[in-house]
């Protein structure tokens, strides 16, 4: 037990000196800055690169808004699940998002979703379109040259806005749309892309004529073409709906409607099934991208439809980052594209680093002592069951079991006498030592009482009959003198025999009394 103690004592001491180690060379790491080199677009990121007052901004105005946390699962698929209305995925992301991912958002957005980007260089897969166009990010015309960029990344400070925005200009609205409503004028950053969209080679055009191969219609900075999101010029016309002249938005008139067709007066006033799937499921390959704001050099907002849904790409995170969305209508615009359709709106917070896949008590002691000595006390312990299940040393034999038992004489006449059956024996042993210690007991000579004297004395002390004690004497006698007997009887005399014993208080061993 002394050993045992002395080894836990041992054990004690020990943890308390690694932690008293870890809590001395513990040096408490500062939280770097926010850097455009290695920004931080999570919700709950409160720096400059963070987004924190975007979803602050949305609770506040009355929206319900979600984080979501967990990887884009099958829940992605069916929109009619009624989750939420508006994804938005704002990069770059710690986590890559997968193809199975890609796949899953895609689908969820064909069947009537909102998927938001916004990104200087987002997921190449998920700028697609059901139309025929195709849609690509570039540096946009008069950009900085790669290395400048790289050069300012690293140096410029996303806190400071006059670094972030010197010499860029802001964009304005290209068309009146619902993501323009009271918005003049929205202030980039330097480091924004932009987004070009052009006609597939080959693809048919409104009339159902297919184009020349090679021959591209390409809408470049500062231009809008016509789709659901708003009024514009069909896909083929030379002549932009709308132009963009210093502040102001100069519209053209719109055109006459048509008049409406002439109804017959027995015509049928349902129309015709064929016409009735057609109107059911409209058919969006004539739809086109829409850009919503631009400058000279760049498109910053387009939207484009997917199937049922759309996704929208804002190509400058600065707008809506903690940093930059307090300037010109950043603020407006960010609430006209997140809030435009019904329903919770979700920010991907799982590619940013968060959800189900982390362990929250190791990310609560990150940074600290904690878990260097959790893990330090986990390897002590190991070490402690190994060394305690192992020897390390020469086996030792098997201890042999000790025969030398104080009753083993006893136990093996015992065991003699009932396999010989010398009943004789055992009534001998037993008689005879009753007899000598009734004899001592009542203080007569055990060699010259007779048993009826002693059969009268213990009569008298236990007030039974002395004839029945004389009789058990008697047949005790007769037993030891050789006449036969069998198991029974010799047990119901040894039993009788305990029984007067512990009616006179004989006790057998080493308590028995000696008079």
């Amino acid at each position: 037990m002394k050993e045992k103690l002395l080894i836990l004592f041992a054990l004690v001491m020990l943890v308390a000196i690694l932690v008293g180690l870890n809590a001395l060379s513990y040096v408490q790491q500062e939280k770097l800055p926010d850097s455009e080199a290695t920004p931080n677009r999570s919700t709950y990121n409160a720096g400059a690169t963070g987004t924190r007052a975007l979803h602050d901004l949305l609770v506040a105005t009355g929206h319900d808004v979600i984080r979501w946390q967990q990887p884009i699962n099958s829940e992605f698929e069916s929109f009619d699940s009624g989750k939420f209305g508006t994804f938005v995925m704002i990069g770059p992301f710690i986590r890559g998002v997968s193809e199975e991912e890609i796949a899953r958002l895609l689908a969820w957005t064909s069947a009537g979703g909102q998927l938001v980007l916004i990104d200087r260089d987002p997921p190449r897969d998920l700028l697609t379109s059901t139309a025929s166009w195709e849609i690509k990010v570039d540096d946009g015309k008069n950009s900085i040259s790669t290395s400048e960029k790289e050069y300012l990344i690293f140096s410029v400070d996303p806190a400071n806005q006059s670094q972030m925005t010197a010499r860029t200009a802001a964009v304005k609205p290209v068309q009146p749309t619902i993501f323009n409503a009271e918005v003049n004028g929205v202030q980039p950053s330097k480091f924004g892309t932009s987004v070009s969209v052009n006609r597939v080679p080959g693809s048919r055009d409104e009339d159902g004529d297919e184009e020349e191969t090679g021959s591209r219609f390409s809408v470049g900075p500062g231009f809008g073409t016509g789709s659901g999101s708003g009024s514009g010029s069909e896909s083929g016309s030379d002549t932009p709906a709308t132009q963009l002249q210093g502040d102001s938005i100069l519209q053209q008139d719109p055109p006459p409607p048509p008049p409406p067709p002439a109804i017959e007066e027995n015509a049928d006033m349902n129309p015709p099934v064929a016409e009735a799937e057609s109107m059911a499921e409209p058919d969006l390959s004539g739809l086109a991208p829409v850009v919503h704001l631009a400058n000279d050099d760049k498109n910053v907002l387009a939207d484009f439809p997917f199937g049922a849904g759309r996704i929208v790409l804002l190509t400058d995170p600065y707008i809506v980052a903690n940093g930059g969305i307090e300037l010109a209508d950043n603020s407006q615009a960010a609430l006209n594209i997140l809030a435009s359709r019904r329903g919770p709106i979700a920010f991907d917070e799982y590619h940013h680093g968060f959800g189900a896949d982390d362990n929250r008590l190791l990310t609560y002691f990150s940074g600290t002592p904690v878990v260097a000595i959790l893990l330090q006390c986990a390897a002590l312990v190991v070490l402690l069951l190994y060394s305690r299940g192992r020897r390390f040393a020469r086996p030792l034999p098997a201890d042999n079991p000790d025969r030398l038992s104080k009753l083993e004489y006893v136990s093996a006449m015992a065991q003699l006498q009932g396999r010989t059956k010398a009943f004789d024996l055992a009534i001998e042993n037993v008689y005879t030592d009753f007899r000598r210690r009734v004899s001592r007991f009542f203080g007569v000579d055990n060699f010259t009482v007779s048993k009826e004297s002693l059969g009268r004395l213990i009569s008298d002390r236990l007030g039974v009959s002395s004839d029945e004690v004389v009789d058990l004497l008697n047949k005790c006698e007769d037993i030891m003198h050789g006449e036969p007997s069998k198991k029974s009887e010799v047990l119901a005399l040894v039993k009788r025999i305990r029984e007067i014993e512990d009616a006179l208080g004989l006790e057998r061993g080493r308590n028995a009394k000696h008079l």
